[in-house]
């Protein structure tokens, strides 16, 4: 009989990890995921170093979804089992292969387990100062899928950017997936893509859609725009396979740097182009304006929209993939360095954080 008192969840806790975490390649199952989440929303932004993290047997129980009978048993095979996984983090200097926990010490007569972090996991979790991602601890424990943990906290990474493109085989080895497992794309699609689009329209703050890019004819990558709740909307031609859209003139904005997307002339300019020459017109100068643009991003793009700039560099994008230079997250929110951006972030996900915690 599984416990039908279900520990509430928190709503003031945040788990903050560095990007180059929220990247690395790793396959934790859905009850080790939710306990790993809930040690590091016990971190404080202030922590000079590790402590170990107190999580009682009954939440771990609601973790793994076992009667009270076997909740100890259980509990300890899965924090045996979480020794032993490894977390892949590529450094500067090389691959960095490490355990996610060092010990796990159960405390007799107490009905809880003190968890302590591998020490060398402290630059990706301790005193961050930039190029880091914060949730909502509640907003990660609701889903009921390890793949939808992962997809969410990747998004939420490029949530200001609303749009994120991943190798296939990139993101296959960032969700742990074994060669084996759903080789066959459309079994990818089925039980990965589609299922976690489900799940987090249903449940998310954030949501997406995606374009498949193909390689002759295969798909080798995958596009996610990235949506919020109030903006996503169903258009009819999506209603058969339940993949959510935007309107055109609101994806195409959506990819403007935020900056710049309420001035008047990018919104008359995006709107009158979109409809005189097609979305795709307007998205390739607008990617174009992104990169290229210097001081004036308005005036810029205007001009590129109407020479279609964005034309030829849209070929060479295409003719030459594997040298395609990726641009920054700071370049393409339109900041002049990647120091301006980690001061603006570093201020917003305190205030974030701040506000959580009221």
């Amino acid at each position: 009989m599984l416990i039908k008192k279900k520990i509430p969840l928190p709503t003031s806790l945040i788990v903050t990890q560095s990007n180059q975490l929220v990247e690395a390649r790793y396959n934790l199952p859905l009850a080790e995921q939710r306990l790993i989440l809930t040690m590091i929303s016990r971190i404080q932004p202030d922590d000079e170093d590790f402590k170990p993290y107190c999580i009682s047997v009954g939440e771990l129980a609601e973790f793994l979804g076992v009667d009270k009978a076997s909740a100890y048993r259980e509990c300890k095979k899965t924090t045996e089992n979480l020794l032993k996984r490894v977390v892949n983090i590529d450094e500067t200097d090389g691959l960095l292969q490490i355990g996610w926990v060092s010990s796990a010490k159960y405390v007799d007569g107490s009905g809880e387990v003190n968890l302590s972090f591998d020490p060398l996991l402290k630059p990706y979790l301790l005193k961050l100062k930039g190029n880091f991602t914060s949730s909502k601890l509640e907003m990660l424990l609701s889903f009921k899928s390890q793949y939808t943990i992962r997809i969410y906290t990747l998004l939420k990474q490029y949530e200001k950017l609303k749009e994120r493109e991943f190798d296939l085989e990139f993101l296959r080895e960032v969700l742990g997936l074994r060669p084996d497992q759903y080789q066959l794309y459309a079994d990818f699609k089925r039980f990965i893509l589609v299922a976690v689009q489900k799940e987090l329209t249903q449940k998310s703050d954030l949501y997406f859609n995606f374009e498949e890019i193909k390689g002759g004819r295969r798909v080798t990558a995958i596009r996610l725009l990235i949506l919020t709740h109030e903006a996503v909307i169903m258009n009819p031609a999506d209603k058969d396979n339940g993949e959510g859209a935007l309107p055109p003139l609101d994806g195409l904005l959506s990819l403007i740097p935020e900056q710049h997307r309420s001035k008047k002339t990018v919104l008359s300019s995006v709107a009158a182009y979109e409809k005189k020459q097609g979305y795709d017109y307007v998205k390739r100068n607008i990617l174009y304006s992104n990169g290229k643009a210097d001081k004036s991003y308005a005036g810029f793009l205007v001009n590129a929209l109407k020479e279609d700039w964005g034309h030829d560099w849209e070929l060479e994008q295409q003719a030459a993939p594997a040298v395609k230079k990726k641009m920054t997250v700071w370049e393409r929110q339109g900041f002049k360095s990647e120091k301006d951006y980690d001061a603006f972030m570093y201020r917003k996900q305190m205030e974030s954080y701040q506000t959580a915690r009221k």
